[in-house]
């Protein structure tokens, strides 16, 4: 089997199940496929920067999944690196610990075929964090035991939204200094297809020779497209050849969940801030 399925952006918690329906049907379409692994490209939790529970909920959740799964952090488990969606819920050590107990780890390295999967923590670049380091040592090291494979690269947030020298600041990518970085990194090593999460959306572009694909989430609708199909969903990857085959799968009775609806079109700034609602059958 070369094929493997990513998942992304779940949002799940065990006081807020709006997405759990949607969680449910993702995980059982992936397990009656048995793909070689199943990868998660961040935001398990609504609120797990400050929520044992939250990212206990969410590890318990994977756990129900048959595959191997590889899951990696987003700004909703670990906290974001600055400037941030909210000033209260950066990347910390203490956030990193708390994931790194439930999920082991918050990198990982994966070979399928001709290919070396890697899969980073986004939450780190520009963080400034000593975990920063240690990550950029540990990657080249990954890269540089490849031993020929191709490289395809998953990560939460997407490296940029449309062009690689965008200079603002921004919440939806990576910043500008430690993108130059990644993509030199990536560059020299044969780089060739980057998968993320984050915006909800999935899109499928090829920019100076890098593949960059935006998976879509299982969770709810994006408030701005962003030229990408905003149907909620996942995708699978076969890795069989030197060029991946991509596919978007929607498992049937998926809702397409509007947010701003969900949050009472502005009465509530975060989901942790509604009233509670379990999801049903957890």
């Amino acid at each position: 089997m070369t094929r493997v399925l990513v998942l992304s952006d779940l949002h799940l918690s065990p006081t807020h199940g709006f997405f759990w329906n949607n969680w449910t049907l993702a995980r059982d379409a992936a397990n009656a496929m048995a793909p070689a692994a199943v990868i998660v490209t961040g935001d398990l939790c609504i609120n797990g920067p400050d929520s044992d529970a939250e990212v206990a909920f969410a590890a318990a959740a994977l756990r129900r999944l048959a595959p191997r799964v590889l899951a990696l952090p987003g700004n909703h488990d670990v906290g974001d690196e600055p400037p941030g969606q909210d000033a209260e819920q950066l990347v910390d050590d203490g956030r990193l610990s708390r994931w790194n107990t439930a999920f082991g780890a918050d990198r990982w390295s994966f070979d399928l075929a001709g290919w070396r999967l890697i899969g980073v923590n986004a939450q780190l670049f520009g963080s400034s964090l000593p975990a920063e380091e240690t990550q950029q040592a540990w990657l080249d090291t990954a890269l540089a035991a490849a031993a020929g494979r191709q490289i395809a690269l998953f990560l939460h947030k997407p490296l940029f939204l449309e062009a690689a020298g965008e200079p603002e600041a921004t919440t939806s990518s990576l910043n500008l200094a430690p993108r130059q970085t990644l993509l030199a990194t990536l560059r020299d090593a044969g780089g060739a297809l980057v998968v993320s999460g984050h915006l909800h959306q999935y899109r499928d572009r090829t920019v100076q020779g890098l593949r960059h694909v935006w998976a879509p989430s299982t969770a709810f609708m994006p408030s701005q497209s962003l030229g990408g199909d905003p149907r909620p969903g996942m995708l699978a990857i076969d890795f069989a050849g030197t060029t991946p085959v991509i596919e978007l799968l929607r498992p049937t009775g998926m809702a397409e969940l509007d947010l701003a609806t969900i949050k009472g079109h502005g009465r509530y700034k975060f989901l942790r801030d509604m009233p509670p609602c379990p999801p049903q059958a957890a």
